[in-house]
């Protein structure tokens, strides 16, 4: 599952990754996304929840065990839904749980005065893959949108101890959009017994096209494989 402002071209390198071994991996293009960002004004956090558990549900009916792997927004769903679904493990990639003081508060001032905001680049630290992923990138960032974001993480917070399956908590020390800490925090807040946290040292808050790319890769089938049993479909 991609994040706010993001799109399925996010996900498709570690998507074609997991599926040269045998997986069934799918990116779903949460509502809003994939247009124009005025589209995304009206759209909000249980618009994407339940897109994701549409997804989830037609993925289970195809598949003995379904693993749920997300990058920031999509990171937060993830652990939405783990809490409330049955799934065999997730991923989450620079997922906020907290973000910055006073941040919500902000947003709320600038939607008065504008609805969107500029979006001054994609926050990725390797140059060559930031001109490489150009395409497909928002010019503007829509206010709404992240306000009901933001609304919903204090939920989301009192959620985790719900969630028991295994995790993978992947956060970036480097990241300028969710801070390093909240990936600490989940790790801190999930209630699963089998929890990891890798933190990355070379990249910025896109981490799967960024130059720690290739660990997020190998990390993440590594993860799905050793709890899914052998033969199955994910």
């Amino acid at each position: 599952i991609h994040g706010l402002n993001g799109g399925i071209h996010d996900m498709e390198e570690l998507t074609a990754f997991l599926s040269s071994f045998g997986m069934v991996a799918e990116t779903i293009l949460l509502p809003g996304h994939g247009t124009h960002v005025r589209d995304m004004l009206p759209i909000g956090w249980e618009d994407w929840a339940d897109a994701a558990r549409g997804a989830l549900q037609d993925l289970r009916r195809r598949c003995e065990r379904v693993f749920l792997v997300g990058h920031s927004l999509g990171g937060a769903l993830c652990l939405h839904l783990a809490a409330h679904e049955e799934i065999a493990g997730l991923v989450t990639m620079c997922a906020p749980i907290n973000m910055y003081p006073g941040m919500l508060t902000a947003v709320r001032l600038v939607k008065r005065v504008t609805p969107w905001l500029p979006t001054v680049r994609e926050d990725v630290r390797d140059p060559v893959a930031r001109r490489k992923h150009t395409r497909g990138v928002y010019r503007w960032t829509p206010m709404a949108p992240v306000e009901s974001m933001l609304q919903y993480l204090p939920l989301l917070r009192a959620e985790l101890p719900s969630v028991k399956v295994p995790i993978l908590i992947m956060t970036a020390i480097h990241d300028h959009v969710v801070p390093a800490r909240d990936g600490r925090a989940i790790y801190r807040l999930i209630g699963s017994r089998e929890k990891h946290l890798l933190t990355l040292h070379n990249s910025y808050h896109v981490i799967m096209k960024d130059h720690d790319r290739e660990e997020v890769f190998a990390r993440t089938l590594a993860f799905i494989q050793r709890h899914a049993s052998k033969g199955n479909q994910v």
